[in-house]
């Protein structure tokens, strides 16, 4: 699927201030997208526009070439949310269901009309991609679940629709460092699923997004692949993101003439690859 937004503009009150305001801009299938930029910035609004939960007030959003009003008007929004899977920010705020099963399978049952031995299989594959039991979920309610547990669930429910697009919304907020590389881990392995991830933590997704978009004041200000980020030490300077310091190491390295055979995403990489040059055991001993 491929979702354009086409000069979009939206804002929550009649005469308030712009969330979004004119933005122009592509997901393509398959790709791999980080949007960051400061609180306030827009970033939740757009994600809720490209899935269709809000219509922008100026501008469309089209969905394989088919705008989201007249797919209102004609009572079809469902069919396009039906192909996107959506993690929200505070995954408590989607749980209504009273055990962590019927959350995990209530797409299923009810957009999919999966007979139920689909349900379990899909189900048992989610929950096991992330580290999550069936057994165990069908025996407690979503809201006991850690912070860690309740984002693996609510992003096993939305992997279990197979989504041609997954929006995730802060996915790594209150996650411990091996929380947060399941996170990666899940997106690098999605193959043809594009993927849209809203985050102010870009260091966390720089080993699997192609392309960083930054919003400021509803407005893209800056849109450009990750591999630009290294090559171009200027290239972010005055926007209103913080280049991650992996990235900031590596110009350096490269200003000072050391070029690495390729470009390191997380720092203990960077370090190992470090150790390596310098003739030294990768344990520090």
């Amino acid at each position: 699927m491929v979702i354009e937004c086409v000069d979009v503009s939206y804002r929550y009150q009649g005469s308030g201030p712009w969330a979004i305001d004119g933005v122009t801009l592509e997901v393509r299938p398959g790709e791999r997208m980080v949007i960051t930029g400061p609180a306030g910035s827009g970033k939740t609004t757009l994600l809720q526009l490209m899935d269709a939960l809000v219509l922008p007030v100026r501008g469309d959003v089209l969905f394989d070439g088919r705008s989201v009003r007249d797919l209102a008007a004609r009572r079809e929004l469902h069919a396009v949310r039906r192909r996107a899977g959506v993690l929200f920010q505070f995954p408590e705020d989607q749980f209504f269901h009273q055990s962590a099963y019927e959350e995990l399978t209530f797409s299923l049952r009810n957009f999919f009309g999966s007979d139920e031995k689909e349900i379990h299989q899909r189900a048992a594959s989610a929950a096991s991609y992330l580290g999550l039991d069936t057994g165990r979920l069908k025996e407690v309610s979503p809201f006991s679940l850690s912070t860690g547990q309740k984002r693996r669930l609510a992003l096993a429910s939305a992997l279990v629709m197979e989504p041609e697009i997954l929006m995730l919304d802060e996915p790594t907020a209150g996650l411990d460092p091996a929380g947060r590389k399941d996170v990666a881990r899940v997106i690098s392995s999605l193959g043809e699923t594009a993927v849209v991830v809203v985050t102010h933590n870009l260091e966390d997704f720089l080993g699997v997004a192609e392309r960083v978009v930054c919003l400021d004041a509803g407005r893209v200000v800056f849109d450009a692949s990750v591999e630009d980020l290294l090559a171009r030490p200027d290239i972010a300077r005055g926007y209103p993101f913080e280049i991650p310091l992996v990235v900031k190491a590596q110009q350096w390295l490269r200003a000072g003439g050391l070029e690495l055979d390729g470009p390191s995403w997380d720092m203990d990489g960077l370090v190992r690859r470090l150790r390596l040059l310098a003739g030294m055991p990768e344990n520090g001993e």
